[in-house]
């Protein structure tokens, strides 16, 4: 599997809250965003240690196979970040692609769809979901898959557009 990354260009002055991680092995790619609920640097933090603590996961190898314990990774996440004295809240999304496969869970408004080659979409996220937040040492996170990974795999905080639209991709070819 070929994975091809496309991100939308940003003003050089933007001072972005989303923080975004791929990394990969020779058998799978974890892919880890987080949206930051605000622009203040509270939110940076607490979207930086949420991708940072998924990134140790895939690093020490601990990736689990299944929704129900990338829940628990999220909780467990939700409560890093409720500790640590400098962050605040925000979303998060990460999924696993393993053999043509997505597996992971949400918190928050971030979005995840699959787009076929024919243009019809699926989406793997529940939507609009905006508190209880990483961060909130209350998230509650919604797990997803495993699904065929048979298109376009398109990820963005809660899309008020078409998915077809959505300026930020990941495609499997």
């Amino acid at each position: 599997m070929k994975l091809e990354i496309d991100t939308p260009q940003r003003p050089t002055r933007d001072i972005s809250h989303d923080r975004l991680s791929v990394l990969r092995d020779a058998h799978r790619t974890l892919i880890a965003l987080a949206d930051g609920a605000d622009s203040g640097g509270a939110s940076q933090a607490a979207a930086a240690l949420t991708v940072r603590e998924l990134a140790r996961c895939f690093r020490n190898g601990s990736l689990p196979d299944n929704p129900f314990d990338w829940e628990m990774v999220l909780q467990g996440i939700d409560l890093t970040v409720f500790k640590d004295p400098v962050a605040s809240e925000t979303s998060a999304l990460v999924m696993i692609v393993q053999q043509d496969v997505v597996v992971g869970a949400s918190v928050g408004d971030s979005l995840a769809y699959i787009v076929s080659t024919v243009g019809d979409s699926q989406l793997l996220t529940a939507r609009y979901r905006h508190e209880p937040r990483i961060g909130t040492g209350m998230a509650v996170p919604i797990g997803f898959g495993p699904v065929q990974l048979d298109g376009k795999l398109i990820t963005r905080r809660a899309a008020r557009v078409d998915p077809r639209g959505l300026p930020s991709t990941i495609a499997a070819a």
